[in-house]
């Protein structure tokens, strides 16, 4: 009966203890006995010790052990070296080369700034994950049986992309370019690929800092919605601050709701969309210093497709404070406007 059996990095077969192959130091049931005896010793979390002066970084590092490094390391299997005063001090990696005393890791990633030579190198067989708090991931890192715990200090960003057969098809992370109107500087989005690899747009988005949905990705299915949850989120206002004799262009990309003092007479341009489509926009506008001033409106450029719907608000006769709502209706190229000035 034919069998096979892989210990380590080694595949023994029936043909190693065959007749006198049985025998043989390196192939047969010695070199059996020995590779089972390293892959406990690995099991155990054997470890190396190194006084060689590292600070953490990404790359390749060089450790030189104290005494001869466990024999189940090779190149390729994944180390952790930690600092034994200060284990937030670390790097991650696999081994690139052994030379006697001398280990050499090519890290992926590592924790801390601070120069140390106090350094314990083991198996990360101590937790559930391999946490980096901080630095910069660079290439690929695969690591078996274990996850992968990235924390972002202040300031940072963290951005995973999981691919399959070199295509990235998912990506998680905290923005890192912020909107900058969220509060807490961040969002957390998804990113999602097509087969070929190419970006497909962020099915959903959340600003951390308060848990409102910005965008969520719905099912089509032609013109008709095949799928849609989005609940429990309120409306984002966009604060467009003072304005002058300038143009505000307003598309279906703005949020919902735009607010403005008018320290001038502004015109605001809608974006036609064409037919099929519509968007509504609600806008506040406040009068500014000396009040008067009255908005234009157009649609893709143009007043020609702009109609005012109801009694029209007398813009030149309001005093600096007085508000008016404004509802602004996008279908197709027209734009529909319906104005209240508040009591």
């Amino acid at each position: 009966m034919s069998w096979s059996a892989t210990i380590g990095d080694r595949t023994f077969t029936d043909a190693n203890l065959d007749g006198n192959a049985y025998a043989e130091e390196e192939s047969g049931f010695p070199a059996i006995v020995r590779a089972i005896a390293e892959e406990t010793a690995a099991l155990k979390g054997v470890a190396g010790l190194s006084a060689s002066p590292h600070v953490p970084a990404a790359g390749s590092a060089t450790f030189t052990l104290q005494t001869a490094p466990p024999p189940a390391w090779k190149p390729g299997q994944v180390l952790r070296a930690s600092s034994a005063g200060d284990p937030s001090h670390f790097m991650v990696g696999a081994i690139s080369a052994i030379s006697g005393l001398d280990v050499t890791l090519s890290a992926s990633f590592s924790g801390g700034t601070d120069s140390r030579d106090d350094w314990v190198i083991t198996y990360p067989l101590f937790a559930a994950f391999l946490e980096l708090s901080g630095g910069t991931v660079s290439g690929g890192l695969k690591v078996d049986g274990h996850s992968l715990l990235l924390n972002a200090p202040p300031g940072q960003y963290v951005y995973v992309r999981m691919s399959r057969d070199d295509q990235p098809f998912f990506d998680f992370g905290l923005d890192d370019a912020p909107l900058s109107d969220t509060a807490g500087g961040s969002l957390i989005y998804l990113h999602t690929f097509d087969n070929s690899g190419a970006w497909t747009g962020r099915p959903i988005e959340i600003d951390r800092a308060n848990g409102e949905i910005r965008t969520m990705g719905v099912d089509l299915r032609g013109h008709a919605l095949a799928r849609g949850n989005l609940r429990g989120t309120r409306m984002s206002v966009e604060i467009l601050g003072s304005l002058g004799a300038e143009t505000v262009s307003i598309t279906a990309d703005r949020w919902n709701a735009l607010a403005a003092t008018m320290d001038g007479s502004p015109t605001f341009d809608f974006a036609a969309l064409g037919t099929g489509f519509e968007y509504t926009r609600k806008l506040r506008l406040t009068q500014g210093n000396g009040g008067g001033f009255a908005p234009s409106w157009t649609v893709g450029g143009s007043a020609a497709g702009v109609k005012r719907i109801g009694l029209q608000p007398n813009y030149a006769g309001q005093p600096a404070g007085t508000v008016t709502r404004v509802t602004a209706e996008v279908w197709d190229d027209e734009l529909r406007l319906w104005e209240t000035e508040e009591s």
